[in-house]
């Protein structure tokens, strides 16, 4: 595959004249990408003038060179395309962890990536890493949203433990689904 590097100074100026010529092909993100389906992408999307992030995630045990099984990896990959940011991935079976592995990450967890020469470990660690490095787009949670839907869950479970119909956790429970409704009928634009 070949990779194509743009400033990001010309960017803009060869993503609207790309977009223009409609030539019938799509370029990618340079990526490694062993195993993982690579999605087409816009040449707009090239603006991030880095290297390549290299990443360790979980390989899968029961397919060679296919992506495992782990969320907290799974994660950071999503993070790492939403913001479609160039990445070298490299997986790591687990059940036989490398020495150049266990070298980066002495605890032999996943996943790992590689932030200013640095090697950071936990998801949530990487994920709010790359949320300072690189803003755009935007992934979190906003803070006037962050507790939207927060009681669901615990109103449910109360809801089920109840011995007693009439203790109100049955309101309770539609009380906060119908809260959660509302919202998203307010602040979430449905598909057509």
């Amino acid at each position: 595959m070949s990779t194509l590097r743009i400033q990001p100074s010309t960017t803009s100026a060869i993503s609207s004249t790309i977009k223009n010529l409609h030539l019938g092909f799509s370029f990618r993100l340079p990526c490694k990408n062993y195993g993982v389906s690579k999605r087409p992408r816009n040449l707009s999307v090239m603006a991030v003038a880095t290297d390549p992030l290299e990443v360790c995630v979980k390989a899968s045990s029961t397919s060679p060179n296919r992506l495992g099984d782990c969320p907290f990896c799974q994660r950071v990959l999503l993070t790492i395309e939403e913001k479609h940011l160039p990445y070298d991935m490299k997986l790591v079976d687990l059940g036989n962890k490398p020495e150049w592995f266990l070298k980066i990450s002495p605890e032999g967890k996943v996943p790992v990536i590689k932030l200013d020469e640095k090697w950071l470990p936990d998801s949530d660690v990487i994920t709010q890493s790359l949320e300072e490095k690189y803003p755009d787009p935007p992934l979190g949670t906003p803070p006037e949203k962050a507790s939207v839907g927060s009681k669901i869950f615990s109103t449910f479970i109360g809801f089920l433990k109840s011995k007693d119909p009439s203790d109100g956790s049955q309101q309770a429970l539609l009380n906060e689904l119908n809260s959660f409704n509302d919202y998203i009928k307010e602040n979430v634009r449905l598909l057509s």
